[in-house]
C-alpha cells in the first residue's frame, strides 16, 4: 500500500516520532496533493503539498506549502528532487498561483530553483530566574486534550486575525486550521495556555511541549500584562525542567520585557522560503506603491519558468512586458526577497546581488523595496 510506504519513508528520512507520522497521515495527508516517483511499485521520491489561504498585504490568495520533500539515499544525485519540485512549480504556475513556499533544511538546496527566504522567527533560551517577578493579571485557562469548547477555536481565529494585521505576508488561520494545530499539539503531548481579558475575550496564548526543556512553540499576546501572566505560568515549571525555549515573531523583543538579560540567549532563525511563480501578479501589487509619474523598468530572469523572463515596465497601478532597455536586472530569487520585504533595497545592494543600470532610479527603488515583517509558524 502506497500510504504505508510513505509513512516508512518519512520515518527513515526525517526520523519523526511514529505518533506524529500517524497524526500527519490521518489529519493532513491527501493523495491528490502528493507528488511521487515510483519504480517497480516502490516509492523512492515524495513531495507533499498542503494548501493554505495566505494574506499578502491584506489580499487573500491560495498557496502550496511543500513538506516532506525526500528521496531515498540510493537514488540521490539522479535529479529526483528536481523532477518533483518542477512538477509542483509548473502545476502551480498553470493554476495561476502567485508563489509556493517551504521550510528548508538547507537553504542552498532550494535557492537554485528560485526559492528565497521571506520570513524569520526569534528563538529565546530563557533562565527560569528571569521570570520570577512576573504576575498574572488576567484569567488563564489550560487546554491539554481534545475536550474543549468549540467556541475556543472561533475566539482563537478572531484573536489571530486581529493581532496578525501588522504582518505583510502570513498564513490565514480559520477555525479548522486551529483545530488541526491543537490536534498536532496534543499528539506531541503538548498543551495551550489561553489568556482572557476582563470581557472574556482572548488576549494571548502560548502553546508548549515538554521535553528536556520547556519548548514554547508559539506565544502571541496583545499587551505587556498578558505576556507577563503567561511567563508567570512558565516560572511554575522551574523545579522540573532545565531551561525554557520560546519561539516568537521576529519583531517581538522579549529582552525588552525582562529586567535583566542574564541567562538570555537570542537567535534569529530564518524560517520560510518562497518561490515566485507569477511575476506579473507580484509586480502589480508593487505598482500600487508607485507615485504618479514614477516609472521603473526591471529585467527579471527565471531559468525554470521561461514566460517570467523579460523586461517589465512598472508605473502607478500598471505593469506591462516590453522590449528594449531596463533600469534594474535581478533574478527571480532576489525579486522575492525584495517584493515581500525580507530585505530592503539598500541591504541587498550591499551584497551586489543585482545589476543597477540606471542610478537615477535609486530613490524609487528605496521607497518601493522596504523592510517588512512576515509571520509563518507551522510545520504541516
Amino acid at each position: 500500500m502506497i500510504k504505508n510506504q510513505l509513512k516508512d519513508l518519512w520515518k527513515d528520512l526525517f526520523n519523526d516520532e511514529v505518533e506524529y507520522i500517524e497524526w500527519y497521515f490521518n489529519n493532513i495527508y491527501k493523495e491528490k496533493n502528493t507528488k511521487l516517483c515510483i519504480e517497480e511499485n516502490e516509492v523512492f521520491g515524495m513531495l507533499f503539498e498542503n494548501k493554505y489561504h495566505l494574506s499578502v498585504d491584506s489580499e487573500r490568495l491560495m498557496g502550496r506549502y511543500l513538506v516532506g520533500v525526500g528521496v531515498t539515499p540510493e537514488r540521490r544525485g539522479e535529479g529526483v528532487m528536481k523532477e518533483l519540485l518542477l512538477q509542483s512549480i509548473e502545476e502551480a504556475y498553470s493554476y495561476g498561483e502567485e508563489f509556493i513556499y517551504l521550510t528548508p533544511i538547507d537553504k542552498n538546496i532550494y535557492e537554485r530553483f528560485g526559492f528565497s527566504y521571506i520570513s524569520a522567527l526569534s528563538k529565546y533560551e530563557v533562565d527560569f530566574l528571569g521570570l520570577k517577578d512576573f504576575k498574572k493579571e488576567f484569567k488563564i485557562k489550560k487546554i491539554k486534550n481534545e475536550n474543549y469548547k468549540e467556541d475556543v477555536l472561533i475566539q482563537l481565529r478572531d484573536f489571530y486575525e486581529d493581532i496578525s494585521q501588522e504582518y505583510f505576508v502570513k498564513v490565514a488561520r480559520e477555525k479548522e486550521d486551529y483545530r488541526k494545530t491543537l490536534s498536532e499539539l496534543f499528539c506531541e503531548n503538548g498543551l495551550i495556555y489561553v489568556s482572557y481579558d476582563i470581557f472574556g475575550k482572548i488576549n494571548g496564548y502560548m502553546m508548549l511541549v515538554k521535553d528536556k526543556n520547556i519548548i514554547v512553540k508559539e506565544l502571541l499576546f496583545k499587551e505587556r500584562d498578558t505576556l507577563e501572566g503567561l511567563l508567570s505560568i512558565l516560572y511554575g515549571y522551574k523545579d522540573y525542567y532545565e531551561k525554557i525555549e520560546i519561539i516568537l515573531p521576529e519583531n517581538t523583543y522579549l529582552e525588552d520585557y525582562l529586567k535583566s538579560e542574564k541567562g538570555l540567549k537570542k537567535t534569529i532563525k530564518n524560517k520560510v522560503q518562497v518561490r515566485i511563480l507569477n511575476v506579473d501578479k507580484t509586480l502589480k501589487r508593487l505598482s500600487k506603491k508607485f507615485k504618479e509619474n514614477e516609472e521603473l523598468k526591471i529585467y527579471i530572469q527565471d531559468r525554470y519558468i521561461e514566460k517570467n523572463t523579460g523586461i517589465y515596465k512598472i508605473s502607478k497601478n500598471t505593469v506591462e512586458k516590453i522590449e528594449g532597455d531596463f533600469d534594474l536586472s535581478l533574478n527571480i530569487k532576489d525579486l522575492a526577497t525584495l517584493a515581500y520585504g525580507f530585505r530592503d533595497y539598500n541591504s541587498l545592494k550591499k551584497i551586489e546581488s543585482f545589476y543597477l543600470k540606471n542610478k537615477d532610479k535609486e530613490k524609487i527603488l528605496s521607497n518601493i523595496f522596504i523592510r517588512k515583517i512576515n509571520y509563518f509558524n507551522q510545520d504541516f
